[in-house]
C-alpha cells in the first residue's frame, strides 16, 4: 500500500512538472521574440537625429530616436507594433517633424534595445514610460505629450495614457480591441489544442497579476479622459477594422475620433502621406 501511495505521488508530481514546462513552452512560442532589427534608420528619411539608449525597467537599456532634438515644441513619443521595429514610424515621422518634436522608441527585442525574455502590452508600456520620462527631462516639462501607436504600439499607448497626466493625446493606429482576442487568435495559428487554451489564458492573466481585459483597448480607453484618434485600414487582414469600432463604441466619455483609410491593409496606411495630415488635423485642435 505504501508503495503504491509513493508511486502515486511520484506520477502526480511529474504530471504537475510535466504541465508547467508545457505550460512555458507554449508561452515562450506565443510571447518571445528573436531579436527585430531595424533596416533603415533616420537618416535615410533625412533627419539630423540623435540615437540614444536609456533606462528602462529590469535593469534593461532601449534604443530611441531623438529625430529632431533640438526643437521645442509638442513631443510625439512613437511605438512600434509587435515584431516590428519603429523604422516603419518614419515615413509618418516625416510629415510631422515640421509642427512637433518627434522621439521614435524600440522597445525591449527591438532595434537596439536589449533582450527580454518576453515581449507583452506590459513591457511594451514599460518601455513607454521611460520614454516619456526622457522627454519630460529634455523639455523642462514645458510640452505637451502625444502617445502614437502602431498595433501593439496602439494598445500600449492607450493603456499608458493613463499613467501620467502630462500625456494630452493618444493617436492608435490599426489596434486590436481585445488582448483576450488576439491571444485565442495567437494560440489557434500555432494550433494549440482547443481544451489547452482557457487553460493558458488563465495562466497568463496569473503571471501577468491581472485580467487581459483590465488591459485590453476597450476597457482602458475609459480610463483616460484626452483625446484620442483611432485610425485604421479598411483592408486589414491582421486587425479587422471592426475592432476600432468596438474601441469607439466602448467609450463612455471623452473625445474620440475614428477614421477608415480605404485601400489599406495592416501596415501600408503608415506610408500614406494623408496619415500624417489627418494626424496634423486632429492634434491642432486636440492640444491647445
Amino acid at each position: 500500500m505504501a508503495d503504491l501511495i509513493i508511486s502515486i505521488i511520484i506520477v502526480s508530481t511529474l504530471g504537475i512538472i510535466a504541465f508547467f514546462i508545457l505550460f512555458n513552452y507554449v508561452l515562450q512560442k506565443s510571447f518571445h521574440i528573436d531579436h527585430v532589427e531595424s533596416n533603415q534608420t533616420p537618416k535615410d528619411f533625412g533627419f539630423d537625429y540623435e540615437d540614444r539608449l536609456i533606462e528602462t525597467e529590469n535593469d534593461k537599456k532601449i534604443q530611441i530616436w531623438d529625430l529632431n532634438p533640438q526643437k521645442m515644441a509638442p513631443v510625439i513619443i512613437g511605438v512600434h507594433g509587435w515584431a516590428n521595429t519603429s523604422e516603419k514610424l518614419l515615413p509618418v515621422a516625416k510629415g510631422l517633424e515640421d509642427d512637433f518634436r518627434i522621439i521614435l522608441l524600440n522597445t525591449r527585442n527591438h532595434g537596439k534595445s536589449d533582450d527580454e525574455k518576453y515581449s507583452t502590452l506590459i513591457t511594451y508600456s514599460e518601455d513607454l514610460l521611460s520614454a516619456i520620462a526622457y522627454a519630460k527631462e529634455r523639455t523642462e516639462h514645458t510640452q505637451p505629450i502625444i502617445l502614437l501607436g502602431h498595433s501593439m504600439g496602439g494598445a500600449a499607448s492607450i493603456f499608458t495614457a493613463s499613467k501620467d497626466d502630462q500625456v494630452k493625446a493618444v493617436v492608435s493606429i490599426s489596434t486590436f480591441a481585445s488582448l483576450n482576442d488576439i491571444m485565442l487568435k495567437e494560440f489557434h495559428n500555432r494550433n494549440v489544442p482547443g481544451w489547452l487554451i482557457q487553460t493558458l489564458l488563465s495562466y497568463v492573466e496569473f503571471r501577468l497579476g491581472g485580467r487581459l481585459t483590465d488591459i485590453s483597448p476597450v476597457t482602458t480607453i475609459n480610463k483616460i479622459n484626452i483625446p484620442v484618434l483611432i485610425l485604421h485600414g479598411a483592408n486589414d487582414p491582421v486587425v479587422d477594422m471592426e475592432c476600432s469600432e468596438r474601441i469607439e463604441k466602448a467609450v463612455q466619455s471623452g473625445k474620440i475620433k475614428r477614421i477608415v483609410l480605404p485601400n489599406h491593409d495592416h501596415s501600408s496606411l503608415l506610408k500614406d502621406e494623408n496619415l500624417s495630415k489627418h494626424i496634423k488635423k486632429f492634434l491642432s485642435s486636440a492640444i491647445v
